[in-house]
């Protein structure tokens, strides 16, 4: 395996919720704007991406999905239940 990706994986590991979470900011209490927000913590914070992400694409093309199509309960359920399940403070409403 070439250093590079060794690095970058070593990176990536330090980077992780498990070393250093910063405390969950509060979010919008509207649902459309939650959804949003949620989205762009798990973007921001390094939520895992691309193959080998262990379902976590699929999970988030999900909840993107449902926001767009405004059923927000149900995207904000498969955001908050991925940022979960990776380790993160889910941000209160």
């Amino acid at each position: 395996m070439p250093r590079s990706i060794l690095l970058a994986a070593a990176l990536g590991l330090l980077a992780s919720p498990a070393f250093a979470q910063a405390p969950a900011p509060t979010l919008s209490a509207d649902p459309k704007v939650r959804c949003e927000q949620l989205m762009a913590y798990w973007l921001r914070h390094g939520g895992a991406r691309g193959e080998g992400s262990t379902g976590t694409g699929m999970a988030l093309k999900s909840a993107a999905v449902d926001c767009e199509a405004g059923r927000y309960e149900a995207g904000i359920r498969t955001m908050e239940e991925l940022l979960r399940r990776n380790g993160y403070t889910v941000p209160k409403s």
